[in-house]
């Protein structure tokens, strides 16, 4: 074309790009390739052309979406899926989206909400466990959202009925760009009305943004007249005090009172949800311990006297034992290893029990334990379980089985059975 790009219409340069597409692919619709000829991103520019326009003028973004996505190196849904897979599989269950963030794998969570997705597709993708991109409360309702699943059992656990959010009236789509909306929960006031309720997140990480921002002011603005609107931040809803000062004008302040299971008394209502799923994997954490028992938190982060150990270090799933089980003394319990305490145990209860179980079973803690996993019948699963337990306080509390054994003049021999 002989026509410089600063004498072409609006027109007339988005045939221009059109033409690079059926000579050469998608890929010439990308910025840098743009950037090569010359002054022609610059007059794009110039008439509110920017390279993402450009696509979507030309009815390409679905291609040009599956273009970046196959790059190499570039994280696409099928990658991300996978990678989710492994990660499930090494840790038994798949990890919350703060785990990965944590644990080196940032990359992956931007990517899946920079792909459009929710870390609830993930867990719907990889399926194993959660059945469905759904979060279930307490009384067996489905969310869309972890937010959502929190305020169900708060209010669950209080007798107050909800249910899931309906549709706006069909007078939203004059408000708005979109055709239709729905709220994210109702529930009965002390009043007898039904509260509308919106739980609002932060910027998505930069993921449509401006769509979002913009989307929450045409609720907002639509919901202005409505006395019975109520908008809450989803980091609220996982917070048992903020929760019942926000709630406490539409229900009172009520106790919690309906309890499902042993642990619900022991955990916050507004964490149930996530805390069903982090129990799950703490229990097999736990099974993959040596002794048996829960670490401290020290050892979780590599901290003390545990500076120095192998293996990696689980800070975030410290946070998160803090956040929803309400810290490791509280997550013993959960897991009926309360003996495990430190309020239970010291050096001289640690070392007393070691010798008491040495003079009635002929053998250590740690030898008992060896044979119960080699399936000898004479160790029973009672005694394995409080071997287990004496050679975790021991390695706290003592110095360690070698160092006790010297203490008290057991010569460990190989036992043969």
């Amino acid at each position: 074309m002989n026509k410089s790009f600063s004498k072409m219409s609006e027109n007339e340069l988005l045939d221009y790009c059109l033409g690079l597409y059926k000579a050469n692919g998608i890929g010439e619709l990308a910025y840098p390739q743009l950037k090569k000829h010359k002054t022609l991103y610059f007059n794009l520019y110039s008439h509110g052309l920017k390279q993402k326009e450009v696509i979507s003028r030309l009815g390409l973004v679905d291609e040009y979406r599956s273009f970046k996505e196959n790059l190499p190196g570039r994280w696409s849904w099928i990658r991300i899926v996978q990678a989710a897979q492994v990660i499930a599989e090494q840790e038994g269950v798949l990890p919350p989206a703060g785990w990965f963030q944590g644990n080196g794998h940032g990359s992956l969570i931007q990517a899946v909400y920079y792909l459009g997705h929710t870390w609830e597709d993930v867990r719907d993708a990889v399926g194993d466990f959660s059945g469905s991109s759904f979060v279930e409360s307490r009384n067996g309702m489905r969310w869309r959202s972890h937010p959502e699943a929190s305020m169900s059992n708060f209010l669950y656990a209080r007798g107050i009925e909800h249910k899931r959010g309906k549709r706006y009236p069909v007078e939203y789509a004059e408000h708005s760009d979109a055709k239709y909306a729905y709220f994210d929960l109702h529930f009965i006031a002390k009043d007898n009305v039904w509260v509308d309720v919106e739980i609002w997140g932060d910027k998505p990480n930069g993921h449509a943004e401006e769509k979002y921002q913009s989307k929450r002011q045409q609720k907002e603005s639509f919901n202005v007249g409505n006395p019975n609107f109520l908008g809450i931040h989803f980091s609220d809803c996982f917070d048992e005090l903020v929760l019942t000062k926000i709630l406490s004008p539409h229900i009172g302040v009520i106790k919690p009172f309906q309890f499902d299971k042993p642990t619900d008394q022991l955990i916050h209502t507004t964490h149930w949800s996530n805390a069903d799923e982090l129990l799950a994997y703490c229990r097999h954490f736990v099974s993959t311990m040596p002794d048996g028992a829960f670490p401290t938190e020290e050892w979780l982060r590599k901290r003390g006297k545990w500076k120095h150990r192998d293996g990696e270090t689980y800070n975030t799933l410290s946070i998160y034992i803090k956040t929803w089980l309400g810290g490791i003394r509280n997550l013993r319990k959960l897991l009926d290893q309360g003996h495990v305490s430190t309020a239970t145990w010291d050096e001289a209860s640690a070392t007393g029990a070691y010798r008491q179980f040495f003079v009635e079973h002929g053998m250590t803690p740690s030898q008992a334990r060896h044979l119960y996993r080699k399936r000898d019948s004479s160790i029973s699963a009672e005694v394995a379980k409080y071997a287990a337990n004496i050679s975790h306080a021991v390695e706290v509390y003592a110095g360690g089985a070698k160092t006790v054994n010297q203490k008290l003049g057991i010569d460990v021999k190989k036992i043969t059975r």
